[in-house]
């Protein structure tokens, strides 16, 4: 993201010059603050200088925060528009609370196909259900004079993008050619779109889910990728489980050995049946099994029963939308199709419950 601050930095108020005309823009933003509830707490995602979205959020009355990978553009942010502006990578934010509504104007730069899918996915996890996302995006170069390492979706793909993570295209969207204030500036195609959020969960997706599923056959030797992944945030997950023989992990030794457990009890094994008595564990770790399972109730039924005491807990590990592993598999072992991540975990959240556990929760780690 170096490339991108950089650019920003030497914009500066240039950028604000440029694109402060921009009347297209501003009656849709306009209409925006006009439709989400009075006093909605809103996020400006690459907020830049502050104008016109978060300058217009905040006239209407509205709670602003605004983030920017750049240093100049929030300092003249603060400057200009009364809301908490913070220098910070959308990649990495984690907001404390929930938001009414997030706005993404011209921010969604230099990213890999699968970084896109999953920023529009992060952004359904950092809104309310009923919450709105709009999205301002420019599907052709060059942009302000520069031409840059970028990925371009088309209309069609962003609507796409937005029902998958969980929204609905709340009005028509709105495409037109902008010629930033300059001679230098070509004119510039543009794209803005706002989508309600209807599903609770992204991380269940990407939506629709479909009706059913086809297990795979179980195999010894996959999980290939599985063993040379990096995850700190999985090496955090196993240090709160703990290493103990009450903690029962299904599946192979995790992650090429990286965080070899000497104390649990690893199995790998078709789980439907397994081998120990009731109660017998505090902890179930399934990792990355559910492809396999012939019949969801049946397993959840298996591992409710060994662990079975007051507070215990079971911690499913499955791809999440968009898993670059899941979609290099998903291409090239056809004969091995990779199950709808969201739709196996649809289904073990319900028995689960069905089971007699409540306190459910998802939760997004990253891996390398």
């Amino acid at each position: 993201m170096a490339g991108v601050e950089s650019l920003f930095n030497s914009l500066g108020a240039r950028y604000e010059a440029a694109f402060g005309m921009d009347k297209e823009l501003q009656r849709f933003i306009e209409l925006v603050a006009k439709t989400i509830p009075p006093g909605s707490r809103t996020l400006d995602v690459g907020c830049g200088t502050g104008k016109p979205v978060s300058h217009i959020l905040a006239s209407a009355g509205h709670e602003v925060h605004g983030i920017d990978i750049s240093e100049e553009m929030v300092k003249i942010a603060k400057s200009q528009v009364p809301g908490k502006f913070h220098v910070g990578d959308m990649k990495t934010y984690q907001p404390s609370t929930l938001f009414d509504a997030v706005f993404a104007i011209r921010s969604l730069f230099q990213m890999s196909p699968c970084d896109m899918c999953s920023m529009v996915m992060r952004f359904s996890q950092w809104i309310k259900v009923g919450g709105y996302v709009v999205l301002g995006v420019t599907p052709n170069k060059p942009w302000m004079g520069n031409y840059v390492n970028d990925l371009f979706l088309s209309e069609e793909r962003w609507c796409q993008l937005l029902r998958e993570s969980g929204f609905i295209i709340e009005t028509e969207p709105v495409s037109y050619l902008f010629s930033p204030a300059s001679r230098e500036h070509a004119p510039e195609a543009h794209y803005i779109v706002l989508a309600k959020k209807v599903e609770r969960e992204p991380l269940l997706g990407p939506y629709p889910l479909p009706r059913g599923l086809k297990p795979r056959e179980f195999q010894e030797r996959e999980n290939l990728f599985a063993d040379s992944l990096v995850s700190q945030d999985l090496e955090k997950l196993l240090e709160d489980i703990g290493d103990s023989p009450e903690v029962l992990c299904i599946g192979k030794d995790l992650l090429n050995g990286c965080f070899q457990r000497h104390k649990s009890r690893f199995v790998h094994l078709a789980i439907e049946d397994l081998p120990f008595a009731p109660r017998n564990f505090h902890t179930v770790l399934a990792l990355w099994q559910m492809d396999y399972v012939l019949n969801m109730e049946r397993m959840i039924q298996e591992m409710t029963r060994v662990v079975g005491r007051p507070n215990s807990k079971i911690v499913i590990i499955q791809g999440g939308p968009y898993n670059e592993v899941l979609k290099l598999l998903a291409s090239v072992a056809r004969s091995l199709p990779v199950g709808h991540q969201g739709h196996i975990l649809h289904s073990a959240i319900g028995y689960l419950t069905e089971y007699g556990f409540g306190d459910i929760s998802v939760h997004r780690i990253d891996a390398s």
